[in-house]
């Protein structure tokens, strides 16, 4: 396919970008914000563990994803679900606000109004991820305008995550948490903006006659390629150390002196430098030695990445220790997540974009979402230390997993012949 030139190949890797934001910014809420939420409300750190257990449709998404496959909201496949997954965003968003103060968490009806918000909002999400990596691999066709628009997108969820997570505690501290969650609904104003200049893809406009079709043919084609369940198991498990070591990155940052305001400034403002340079680092060295090698190169790297942080628990509060350990963190991170994004992609086929990219990334989160939610009695047993010391464990499995990939396979069947009966 002829690579797209100037504004045609420009239009893409912006609406990446664009899409990335609308992406990350409810997935922090999630993972960070609501964390500094509870625990500025008193809640203890073995209940905030719990709320990991909220996440769990990023794992579920493949669920429903073939859903959003045969199905075309207002006459669009993607774009429909995409403008309806980020109207209930803002929704569930401005729920939080209805009770976004510290003493609303006092008592267990306040908990479990928490948790549903909570739910909400990572449902939503996950279906607007669902539509936005579809909507990504069909508009992005040729494998350099796939390489560009991964990273594109992942500088846009960084941003994304920035703006909530780094603005969203400094905001809290001046504000307040109220005013915190009604100005993340109106960030996600952001996506119907761009749906504004980002047409349907093209692949999109033929789709599955039923259901049925929708939820076989992916399957079908992905088991009959070699080594399927071993893709499989490294999908799983390249990533899992590290999601679980971050589980409770905010409120470890916390117990070791550092204030709402330092964490947001430093942490996340500071961190967003690291991560572009992490995904640009990986990019270059995607290129230069090949996705796999880059695989294996920041798979050791996470590792040492969680080891390290150990430092911070022994080390006095100061600014340059969290910048230096952040900034670590965030390049080690980011260059994982493109290597990880651009690997995951090239296993998809464009005819079942939706729904196999759906199930790669739930298999990715299922394990850490679920390890998460005890992650509170895991630090009270380990320690802090201890705990990041498990998480470097845990992402061996995963590099051994690598090393047998990384071995010439059988080439996969066509498309044609591995989605037959």
């Amino acid at each position: 396919m002829e690579e797209p030139q100037g504004k045609g190949r420009l239009r893409p890797v912006a609406t990446s970008l664009s899409m990335g934001f609308t992406a990350g910014a409810p997935f922090i809420v999630v993972v960070t914000l609501v964390q500094a939420w509870l625990r500025d409300g008193g809640v203890p750190v073995e209940a905030i563990g719990l709320f990991a257990l909220a996440r769990l449709p990023y794992s579920l998404k493949f669920l429903w994803a073939p859903l959003l496959d045969c199905t075309a909201p207002f006459g669009c496949r993607r774009k429909g679900w995409l403008l309806l997954s980020q109207a209930s965003l803002a929704l569930a968003l401005l729920s939080f606000g209805s009770a976004g103060t510290a003493s609303a968490l006092s008592g267990s009806s306040g908990l479990w109004a928490a948790a549903l918000s909570t739910l909400w909002v990572s449902f939503s999400s996950a279906t607007q991820d669902i539509a936005v990596d579809a909507y990504r691999r069909e508009d992005l066709l040729t494998e350099k305008m796939l390489a560009d628009g991964s990273t594109a997108y992942l500088w846009g969820y960084r941003l994304g995550m920035v703006a909530l997570s780094g603005g969203g505690l400094v905001a809290a501290d001046v504000w307040g948490w109220d005013t915190v969650f009604r100005l993340a609904a109106l960030l996600m104003l952001a996506g119907p903006a761009t749906l504004l200049w980002s047409p349907e893809p093209a692949a999109s406009l033929s789709r599955p006659r039923t259901l049925s079709e929708s939820v076989k043919g992916p399957l079908l084609d992905f088991l009959a390629r070699d080594r399927a369940l071993l893709i499989l198991a490294f999908v799983l498990l390249y990533r899992l150390g590290e999601q679980l070591a971050a589980s409770l990155n905010t409120v470890f940052f916390m117990e070791a002196g550092y204030t709402k305001t330092e964490i947001g400034l430093v942490v996340k403002a500071f961190g967003l430098t690291a991560t572009l340079a992490g995904v640009s680092l990986a990019n270059i060295v995607s290129r230069r030695a090949g996705n796999m090698k880059a695989l294996w190169i920041f798979g050791w790297l996470q590792p040492v990445n969680m080891a390290a942080l150990t430092a911070l628990w022994v080390l006095p509060p100061r600014l340059h220790y969290l910048a230096f350990f952040v900034a670590l963190d965030h390049v080690i991170v980011g260059g994982a997540g493109l290597v990880f994004t651009v690997y995951l992609s090239s296993l998809t086929r464009l005819r079942y974009t939706a729904t196999q990219y759906a199930i790669l990334t739930s298999v990715m989160a299922l394990p850490a979402n679920v390890l998460a939610s005890p992650a509170g009695w895991l630090v009270s047993s380990l320690g802090w230390p201890g705990f990041y010391l498990l998480g470097a464990v845990l992402a061996l499995p995963g590099l051994a997993l690598l090393r047998v990939l990384r071995r010439p396979a059988a080439p996969s069947p066509p498309a044609e012949a591995a989605a037959a009966p």
